[in-house]
């Protein structure tokens, strides 16, 4: 944990407060209040910025990029705007099924002095959740292309002590070996862990009811670029809300 790992020491003058906050694990992550959306209903979604479901700070809007896909494809038309500590996002959704609303924040390139991170290297998150709207028959296909994503396998309203199948893709290619982790309010500070198999699979208990989130990262030196920087440094999250709440569905 890079917190343990970097308590002030004799031969450093930096804590870890002095360590931007996209390096010193914090990540975006998507929220909203449930209930029974139909075509026309505006939909509001917070976009948070802070480490295991507890929100910290909301980050800058230019640097986002925010679309919504379902059945028809894509729609980006998501009006963005800065709230006390998140940022609110908008959209007006017009046909029945699930909607998936995807972020990308560009954390940009950071040189630091702290040791283990000297870099320069190159810091990009992304985040989705599924907002089911109206009649949820129709399939399609959940990938919406991030460079770094999380993919729920048979997708469908969760309850609580299901299991949920999530698959983690780098390139739209499965990543193993990779540590998943299952966050939820009350196990924020012990989240579960599991890691990818060779096809890229986890399987999650939902253990409690509430909000959950998934998370997982990873570093690729291979994507470097010269004179700019060393590697990317990635991080992914998707989010369920409301599980086990079966009158929300009603």
């Amino acid at each position: 944990m890079i917190q343990k790992a970097f308590q002030k020491e004799a031969f450093s003058p930096f804590l870890i407060e002095d360590l931007p906050d996209i390096v010193r694990g914090h990540e975006i992550w998507i929220e909203y209040d449930m209930h029974n959306f139909s075509p026309g209903d505006p939909i509001a979604c917070d976009l948070c910025f802070g480490h295991n479901m507890k929100s910290d700070k909301a980050v800058k809007t230019e640097k986002v990029t925010t679309a919504v896909f379902g059945t028809w494809e894509k729609n980006s038309a998501v009006e963005v705007s800065a709230a006390e500590n998140h940022l609110l996002m908008r959209f007006t959704p017009v046909v029945e099924g699930y909607h998936t609303i995807g972020v990308e924040y560009d954390g940009g390139i950071l040189n630091l002095p702290h040791p283990g991170l000297e870099g320069p290297n190159y810091y990009q998150q992304y985040t989705k959740t599924i907002i089911p709207v109206g009649d949820c028959q129709a399939e399609y296909d959940l990938i919406i292309g991030q460079e770094l994503e999380i993919i729920p396998l048979s997708y469908r309203r969760y309850k609580v002590g299901e299991h949920i199948l999530l698959k983690v893709l780098y390139d739209q290619r499965p990543l193993p070996d990779v540590t998943v982790y299952g966050i939820h309010i009350d196990n924020h500070n012990s989240p579960i862990e599991v890691m990818t198999d060779q096809e890229g699979i986890v399987e999650i208990e939902l253990e409690k009811s509430g909000k959950w989130m998934f998370k997982v990262g990873h570093r690729d030196p291979e994507k470097s670029s010269k004179c700019l920087y060393n590697k990317k440094v990635m991080t992914a999250t998707f989010t369920i809300m409301d599980i086990g709440r079966e009158n929300v569905w009603k």
